[in-house]
């Protein structure tokens, strides 16, 4: 994003994955948090402590990254995420994500290492429109 600031948007879709019970609730967390202007640091936390995930422990990142508590658990608990997240799996199943993370350039899903060096040459061919050029390893 820094090297490509007016030429690359990041768009975030929530796939709480059904093998962990409190996804939905941390997808629900990212987004009351995104309210607030908390978004990353939300999402950051819970991926940091992703095998410790409960109400609780959501509420406790929610008060260490400095939220409006009374505000994060109404929105919490508010069905207004439903809605949203419940589009961006469908969006993922039509799309053919499996798992997470995922990514997509272009609406073309992108399988490999998200260092600036192997995404370049990606990034740059969908500026100018040309197809990339993959190197072949036989």
């Amino acid at each position: 994003m820094t090297a490509y600031p007016k030429d690359v948007k990041l768009i975030y879709k929530q796939f709480p994955l059904s093998m962990h019970p409190h996804a939905p609730l941390a997808a629900a967390a990212s987004l009351a948090a995104n309210q607030q202007g908390k978004f990353w640091q939300m999402h950051d936390a819970l991926f940091k402590n992703f095998r410790k995930l409960s109400r609780e422990n959501i509420l406790a990142l929610a008060k260490e990254i400095g939220l409006d508590m009374d505000k994060f658990t109404a929105d919490l608990d508010s069905p207004k995420y439903q809605a949203v997240i419940k589009k961006d799996l469908a969006d993922g199943e039509t799309a053919g994500v499996y798992g997470t993370p995922s990514f997509f350039v272009n609406g073309k899903h992108y399988n490999g290492p998200l260092s600036l060096e192997s995404i370049k040459p990606i990034l740059d061919a969908e500026l100018k429109g040309v197809k990339p050029q993959v190197a072949s390893t036989h």
